[in-house]
């Protein structure tokens, strides 16, 4: 065990786990309790909750009682306490549980995709500063994007999603394909200009997206840049290949139809204006501008290397 703790608190919302809620929670929390000597366990039956709590530890100055966060979630969970950590200035470290269909940066903080397995990985953690994307003001973890990922996010019903999984974004994906939406789109970064015609944009932190590897292998969500990949083929099909490659060794492959940017920040317009998923919630609209931030999160992270 790599670290100890004094006082920690597990967020976890009801539509969170993998199966039976409160069976995974006494899972996981005798694993958490070999962590901390003190573990509070706090349900978020709604969103916001999570970041009013952050902001009643800032308020009360209680930043001290609690030396370790633990969330129970999906993305979209984790990015509600990532943001109510930031805006906040919480210097407090984030132990991660995959609770939703895709737990994508779980994958990078190399956990398993199992909740109660997940908690035995946290045990030989370490502690590690990851960057995150400022968007308009909001924070992301893992990505941002426009297009075809928003219009498969929107066609999956909520009801769908739970009985059928991950391959609700197939079904989904069947659907989006046949009419996708093209995008003109001027996109400065680092001060260097890029315009034309797209179907998918994706600003990338994390390595995973969607339940899949993005496929280079320098990647890195704490080297102080964000990856811009801009889909100029107006065929899906470049897109659904982009995820299938394996490694960087098959990049050249797709690399033609595809534009990547490493940058540290980023304005995007589009015409007509693009809807944006931000780690899987879809807030707003572009124009965007978009920052990489770095070390601004502590997470708990499996050292595979050294296991």
């Amino acid at each position: 065990m790599t670290h100890h703790f004094h006082k920690g608190i597990l967020f976890y919302h009801e539509a969170a786990g993998q199966g039976n809620i409160f069976k995974e929670l006494g899972q996981v929390t005798e694993n958490l309790t070999q962590l901390c000597d003190d573990l509070t366990i706090k349900l978020s039956k709604e969103e916001g909750q999570i970041k009013s709590f952050c902001k009643e530890i800032a308020e009360n100055n209680h930043v001290s009682t609690y030396d370790v966060l633990f969330i129970l979630g999906g993305d979209g969970t984790l990015n509600e306490l990532i943001n109510g950590v930031v805006e906040n200035n919480l210097q407090i470290p984030i132990g991660v549980l995959p609770g939703g269909t895709f737990n994508d940066f779980t994958k990078t903080l190399n956990l398993s995709q199992k909740p109660m397995q997940a908690s035995q990985d946290l045990l030989n953690s370490q502690i590690k500063s990851f960057d995150i994307l400022d968007v308009n003001g909001t924070y992301a973890l893992n990505f941002a994007g426009i297009g075809l990922m928003v219009q498969n996010a929107e066609n999956v019903q909520s009801n769908q999603k739970e009985l059928l999984g991950k391959f609700s974004y197939v079904f989904s994906t069947i659907k989006t394909v046949s009419n996708p939406e093209i995008y003109k789109y001027k996109l400065t970064a680092d001060g260097k200009e890029y315009s034309g015609e797209t179907s998918m944009i994706l600003v990338a932190n994390g390595q995973n997206v969607g339940g899949s590897k993005i496929p280079l292998e320098d990647l890195s969500p704490n080297d102080g840049k964000m990856n811009i990949f801009i889909f100029d083929n107006q065929n899906f099909s470049i897109i659904n290949d982009f995820f299938k490659v394996k490694d960087s060794m098959n990049w050249n492959e797709i690399s033609d139809s595809i534009t990547h940017i490493s940058c540290e920040s980023a304005t995007l317009a589009t015409d007509p204006n693009a809807k944006l998923d931000i780690d899987g919630e879809i807030l707003f609209e572009t124009p965007v501008n978009i920052k990489l931030l770095k070390d601004q999160v502590k997470l708990l992270y499996l050292d595979i290397n050294n296991q």
